[in-house]
């Protein structure tokens, strides 16, 4: 008979075999938290923060600081690893609302999310978290203020809200400069700015060239755009310099409505560069793409694809600059481009891009530059959750086109030049009314390709889509743990794909664990997250751990007679180590084995292994029976003693018989 020890006896075995723990192997993903908004819904504040030991006790307020307006609602929650130790809902007319952590130690995430004034767009909050025997005295390392900005709505995205923090360090008189940079079209709204210090206005509707005075402190600076309603984007940039020789409190351009994000390049020194747009005409030509190079809010320089355009040439300062972009798809569907940045003698950025129309949809991707020689692209359609009604791919190099194939396939192509990155293009259809997710990779040839780039990508419309990528570094057994922690709400679809070079190795739908046995590599994480109707958040928990040992340990027979043989027969998994316990049992042990050990009294014997993702145990228990007696008092008699006896008996009496026989005759 196998038992499996008490969990307490288990546990002190453990603390007393590895007291410090420092058996367990590094995670690749401890459990942590991320909160999923719905497109358009107002962008979250997140912060991370430690509480040193002794553990203690904390209080975390949220509070509405009105400014410009009273916020609509608000809601503040804290989490650990892959749990929500603590949550408040804020909705007008109160001004606050906090929760208590008893016990406080290790690190945490905060996130604030909510809804500002409908009549102001935007509002702004802190977060103080307090000992709980002093309220007021915020951790300066933990607490946090920051602004809920209006969702982008639906009909009109074209709105952004910026909030800037100024540090003074020097009083005295700062000049506010910013202008529309028209790309790639004239803001619809310029800028309204707005500056505070806490609650505090200390000025409404600042016009460029304002000059206002500061004392030291701590400031927010709040602007506010619109784009083009045409093309809905914009760009904008603000200065905020002081005295002649001072480094400015701000100098920045902003995106505005659906302006991507920038990329960066360094300029080692200041000198004369190229900017350029190349038409890839991938999956349909572009009916628009240019991109502009900012340095801090000043332009340096733009170009396009129109054909009376050349590439544009200008002087630029050392440093970091930023290069925005920006094309507008053609009558035929999406399409991709190519934007590079180069001096005289060196590359500073080469990039792709891509636009979509709306219907059909557009990728593009980036590898690292590759070596001359031949490669393969592979583009799949994993069916999940479901089937793509057309892929359709492309690699290119320089501008130019090396292979491409109109549904998902292997193609085969060579780089002729080892100094430039090679561009996965990409051109599918959605799901009508649903999802697909792709992938495409990189490959070298052969019997036994290396993977070189790999990437998954979700087909659709609704923007629900999130996927992240986990290098691992060495082969193991892991567990992945997806976990739906229904705050606000359960979500309304939550699902993860593992996968790697294109192959599926586990689907998770809802919550639950998977078992990932990986070697060194990329492996791609994508996530379905629909937060639940009538939500605009959704909170869930992901984790990839080193999977526990497994151990089992059987006993035949599980009753002996005391002095005789069992046979223990045990085996584990993801185990470095093992160690068992019990009579002749106890000592090193091979991994899994066989054994006959001599029971001399009813005995426990236990097997705990140790491997990366920690200790496991299991025990199985050995039954000794008494043998019978061989003492003469008052016990059992020996049958083998009786009949001896009874023999000697028969003799005497036949040995009388014949003494008595022969006295007649």
């Amino acid at each position: 008979m196998i038992h499996v020890l008490p969990r307490w006896l288990l546990a002190a075995a453990l603390f007393f075999l590895v007291p410090d723990g420092r058996a367990q192997a590094i995670d690749p993903l401890p459990a942590e938290t991320r909160l999923v908004g719905v497109s358009g819904a107002p962008s979250t504040t997140m912060e991370n923060f430690t509480i040193a030991a002794p553990a203690q006790n904390l209080v975390i307020t949220l509070t509405d600081l009105q400014t410009p307006a009273a916020l609509s609602s608000a809601t503040v929650v804290v989490t650990q690893g892959g749990a929500i130790v603590g949550e408040a809902i804020m909705t007008s007319p109160a001004t606050s609302a906090s929760f208590s952590i008893t016990g406080a130690v290790g690190q945490y995430t905060l996130y604030v999310f909510g809804a500002p004034n409908a009549s102001y767009s935007v509002g702004t909050f802190t977060v103080c978290v307090a000992p709980s025997t002093s309220t007021s005295n915020c951790i300066q390392n933990a607490s946090i203020s920051g602004n809920i900005s209006a969702a982008a709505a639906t009909a009109d995205p074209t709105v952004s809200t910026v909030s800037a923090t100024l540090n003074v360090i020097t009083g005295g008189a700062y000049t506010v400069t910013f202008a529309d940079d028209q790309f790639p079209a004239a803001l619809n709204v310029a800028p309204n700015l707005a500056l505070f210090q806490g609650s505090q206005v200390i000025m409404l509707a600042i016009q460029s060239g304002t000059m206002i005075n500061l004392s030291p402190g701590t400031y927010t600076l709040l602007a506010v755009a619109q784009a083009s309603q045409t093309l809905k984007a914009g760009l904008y940039g603000i200065k905020i310099a002081g005295p002649p020789g001072s480094t400015p409190l701000l100098d920045a351009s902003y995106a505005v409505g659906e302006l991507a994000p920038s990329l960066y390049a360094s300029n080692p020194s200041a000198q004369t560069l190229m900017l350029s747009v190349t038409d890839f005409q991938f999956p349909s030509p572009l009916a628009t793409a240019s991109a502009i190079v900012t340095s801090g809010s000043t332009v340096l320089g733009s170009a396009s694809i129109a054909a009376a355009a050349p590439p544009s040439n200008f002087q630029a300062p050392a440093g970091v600059l930023q290069i925005w972009s920006f094309a507008t798809a053609g009558a035929a569907g999406g399409g991709t481009y190519q934007v590079d940045l180069m001096s005289a003698t060196a590359t500073l950025l080469q990039t792709a891009a891509a636009v979509n129309n709306g219907t059909s949809l557009a990728f593009a991707y980036t590898t690292s530059a590759l070596a001359a020689g031949s490669y393969q692209a592979t583009a799949t359609d994993f069916q999940f959750p479901a089937v793509l009604p057309t892929l359709k791919f492309a690699v290119a190099q320089n501008g130019v086109i090396l292979k491409q194939a109109a549904v998902a396939s292997t193609v085969n192509f060579s780089t002729p030049a080892a100094t430039a990155p090679v561009f996965v293009l990409v051109g599918v259809t959605p799901p009508s009314g649903g999802n697909g997710i792709l992938d495409v990779n990189v490959q070298t040839p052969g019997v036994a390709p290396q993977l070189l780039f790999d990437q998954t990508q979700a087909a659709s419309l609704t923007d629900l889509f999130d996927t992240q990528t986990i290098n691992l570094g060495s082969s193991g057994n892991f567990n992945v743990t997806l976990t739906d922690l229904k705050f606000p709400a359960q979500f309304q679809d939550l699902d993860l794909i593992v996968s790697t070079g294109g192959v599926i190795l586990g689907k998770i739908i809802g919550s639950g664990t998977i078992p990932l046995a990986a070697t060194p590599g990329a492996y791609q994480l994508t996530f379905i997250a629909t937060p639940a109707a009538q939500q605009q958040y959704g909170m869930y928990a992901l984790s990839i751990v080193n999977a526990p040992p497994g151990v089992t340990l059987m006993a035949s027979p599980t009753t002996v007679a005391a002095g005789k043989t069992t046979t223990l027969t045990w085996t584990s998994t993801n185990a470095t180590s093992c160690m068992g316990s019990g009579g002749a049992f106890a000592g090193a042990q091979a991994n899994s084995g066989t054994t006959a050990v001599i029971v001399s009294a009813t005995t426990t014997f236990m097997l705990t292994c140790t491997g990366p993702g920690g200790m496991n145990a299991q025990s199985a228990t050995v039954t000794a029976t008494t043998p019978p007696s061989s003492s003469s008092g008052g016990g059992e008699i020996d049958l083998r003693l009786v009949g001896l006896l009874g023999c000697l008996a028969l003799f005497r009496i036949h040995g009388k018989l014949r003494l008595a026989k022969d006295k007649h005759s």
